[in-house]
């Protein structure tokens, strides 16, 4: 299936800033029955939110499926709805079961976990008009010290390659086009190459060398690799996996500076985006929540001629903020789903260049 780019990063970006229409927001629902399981929406609709299945296939009924008061974030199933729904009991399974992970934090219960397209089942997506005050703070693109040469190459439509080096979120786990479900949706590293196509008009070749459960150490190991392929673009993106073994923020820094300065030295034309972490479920055990901004913190330190930062840690707590860990969440643990995937698109492209 082809999928609408453009239109995918327009929808993430009304949903996020100042145009009013939020499109295919995700939702988790959880409740002891069905009558009382209720999710809660980013925004207050002003008018009926619009609730579909996450692979959009089925459109599901105000009044039959759910209800929603107005003037609230709050929608609730009733008793014969159609979208799924999960107790808090599943949340957490007992030991060794289906879907279950160690452990959750405090605690000996172990927690809901499912790669692939198992969480994306569980959730739903909304759409809907707001009129409220809640805003993200806005994304300032790089200066051109950092990335006016590639701003250069982009606006002449010269070819460009792209090297995405980092951990399983940058190998596009559980995005839908991964999982082979509806609605086809690929992960942050093709999403963001195909939108720059489409904005630029030039012809960008993707090389990911991500590879599951690794760290900025690992990383290392990778820039003869790196270096080989002779990107225009590197994109580095680590740190999930490094606060869960609890590395030091300044040891990190150094690991991500011996990750970048080899492939400077050697490829004097290229260019670093530094890509900070979305953040784990703070009820596992092996999240890190007081480490991930500082991580963000140690990066954003590392900004330079051909080097810039995007910051995803801080749009992502300040979603998290207003929603659940499992709305956003593509494994119930540390992955993106789809919408997370967009977060990480429209932070790293407002990064490079404007959005109207």
């Amino acid at each position: 299936m082809k999928y609408a780019i453009i239109a995918l990063i327009a929808s993430l970006s009304a949903s996020l800033f100042a145009d009013s229409l939020t499109e295919n927001e995700p939702l988790f629902v959880i409740g002891e029955t069905r009558q009382t399981a209720t999710a809660r929406l980013l925004r207050i609709p002003s008018a009926p939110p619009q609730i579909t299945s996450s692979s959009r296939e089925t459109k599901y009924e105000l009044g039959r499926d759910y209800a929603w008061q107005p003037g609230t974030r709050d929608l609730t199933l009733t008793a014969d709805s159609r979208i799924p729904f999960t107790t808090p009991a599943q949340l957490h399974p007992a030991p060794n079961s289906p879907n279950s992970y160690k452990s959750q934090r405090g605690t000996q219960a172990w927690m809901l976990f499912g790669p692939g397209h198992f969480m994306h089942d569980l959730q739903s997506a909304a759409t809907y008009k707001s009129e409220d005050d809640w805003q993200i703070p806005p994304i300032q693109p790089a200066p051109d010290l950092q990335l006016g040469p590639l701003r250069q190459k982009l606006n002449a439509k010269q070819p460009l390659k792209v090297v995405m080096l980092g951990d399983s979120i940058s190998t596009e786990a559980d995005a839908s086009a991964i999982a082979r479900v509806a609605p086809h949706q690929p992960g942050y590293p093709t999403l963001l190459v195909r939108t720059l196509e489409e904005k630029f008009g030039a012809k960008l070749t993707l090389v990911n060398l991500s590879k599951g459960g690794m760290d900025s150490k690992w990383g290392i190991t990778r820039v003869p690799d790196v270096i080989a392929e002779k990107p225009d673009l590197l994109l580095l993106a680590f740190g999930m996996n490094d606060a869960s073994g609890r590395r030091k923020p300044d040891e990190f820094a150094t690991f991500t500076r011996q990750m970048f300065e080899p492939v400077h030295a050697a490829l004097p034309d290229c260019t670093t985006i530094l890509i900070s972490s979305m953040t784990a479920n703070p009820e596992w055990l092996h999240s890190a929540p007081d480490t991930y901004p500082l991580y963000a913190q140690a990066q954003a330190k590392l900004v330079g001629p051909h080097i810039a930062f995007a910051d995803v840690t801080t749009r992502w707590e300040h979603i998290s903020a207003r929603k659940k860990h499992m709305d956003i969440s593509g494994n119930g643990l540390n992955h993106p789903n789809d919408y997370g995937h967009r977060i990480y698109t429209d932070v790293i492209l407002r990064t490079i260049t404007p959005i109207d």
